[in-house]
């Protein structure tokens, strides 16, 4: 079938809005009328070239729609369900899969091949060039051809348009203050960088009902969106890490905070990743989300006081969640108002408007998150 999608034709260049083919589903894939999609800074580092891909290709990876057609062998989903696409597919067979960790599944070994399970692509340009997807679901076209396992059903009732953010930004933050640590009333957290994840990580602690939560950014105006979900101090980053954390220490009484949570990554990670690692306590725990570039192989953290004060550090991956059940979960606390989706969205565009939602990501202070509508 024709479908207009947003395609990348290599790293710094514009994206193209434009007509191409895709093939229809085949065995244990689904076809997926796209409704909305958010801009992740993910899809960002493939177009600025931090993260390398062959081109070209379709980006986008946090997305929800309407399913409209099954291949072969597809039985726990059906066509008019509607449903939350993960980027991370998991089988439900594999080793992590069966001891909870379904974002190890084995499946995720070519993620970044931009090819399906059968090494084959789903996409072409009109003249017949084969085009990349990204990490299987492609989300920034109107329709998408991806693995069943990369399914969540979610009630046909709730709006996609917000929902589309449990595809990958809101779960990642909120699974990693709620999943991969376990905070108690009163604990507190040091949350570095304040974009979609770090908003989410904020409602997260929230909702966990810590004590305080002390978010770290080098934009005034992200500081300020913390503190409407619900953190208790903001440290604007002059970068001068001595200076930001001489303040959390101050807020602390000297102690630091039980938790820390890194959500910047690449150029940035020398400076966020000392700030976050210092922020902590004797005993305390660092989750370091933000990406870093594949080629990079040391991070600013002392050995020393790791081993002597006993700190621990721990990579997170899509928040540690349970994507069949957190989801779900996820969707019921929102519809009991008890998180907050809607102010995580600063403005919704087109699809055509995909060049402005990149711009507006790059420059780091506007926005939260941006949701493409397709309907």
């Amino acid at each position: 079938m024709r479908m207009k999608a947003a395609v990348l034709g290599g790293a710094n260049e514009p994206l193209s809005v434009e007509e191409i083919e895709l093939d229809d589903p085949k065995a244990g894939e689904v076809r997926v009328k796209m409704v909305a999609t958010g801009v992740c800074h993910s899809d960002l580092h493939v177009v600025t070239g931090d993260l390398p891909r062959d081109f070209p290709v379709v980006l986008g990876h946090e997305g929800a729609g309407i399913i409209d057609m099954v291949g072969e062998g597809v039985t726990t989903v059906k066509p008019g369900e509607h449903v939350v696409l993960t980027y991370l597919p998991a089988c439900g067979k594999c080793r992590w899969c069966h001891t909870g960790e379904p974002n190890m599944c084995d499946l995720g070994a070519m993620l970044r091949t931009g090819l399906m399970f059968d090494d084959t692509t789903r996409l072409h340009r009109a003249d017949g060039t084969d085009l990349f997807g990204f990490l299987f679901v492609s989300t920034w076209a109107e329709y998408s051809v991806v693995p069943e396992a990369s399914l969540v059903v979610v009630p046909a009732h709730v709006p996609l348009e917000r929902v589309c953010l449990l595809g990958c930004g809101f779960t990642t933050g909120f699974g990693a203050a709620t999943n991969a640590v376990h905070i108690r009333p009163g604990e507190t957290v040091t949350i570095v960088g304040c974009g979609g994840l770090g908003l989410a990580a904020v409602q997260g602690a929230r909702i966990s009902n810590a004590g305080k939560i002390i978010c770290v950014d080098v934009h005034p105006e992200k500081l300020e969106m913390a503190k409407k979900f619900g953190a208790t101090h903001g440290v604007l980053n002059r970068h001068d890490p001595d200076a930001v954390i001489a303040e959390i220490m101050e807020i602390t009484w000297g102690l630091g905070t039980d938790y820390s949570f890194e959500f910047v990554g690449f150029d940035q990670c020398d400076e966020t990743i000392d700030i976050a690692f210092r922020a902590l306590r004797k005993g305390g725990t660092l989750s370091v989300l933000g990406v870093g570039k594949s080629d990079r192989t040391d991070i600013p953290i002392d050995p020393y006081t790791l081993a002597m004060w006993s700190k621990k550090v721990q990579g997170v991956l899509f928040g540690d969640a349970q994507f069949q059940t957190d989801i779900p979960r996820y969707v019921q606390l929102f519809e009991e108002g008890r998180i907050d989706l809607d102010g995580m969205v600063t403005q919704e565009l087109r699809l055509e408007d995909i060049n402005t939602a990149v711009e507006n990501v790059l420059a780091g202070n506007r926005v939260a998150r941006q949701v493409i509508r397709f309907d």
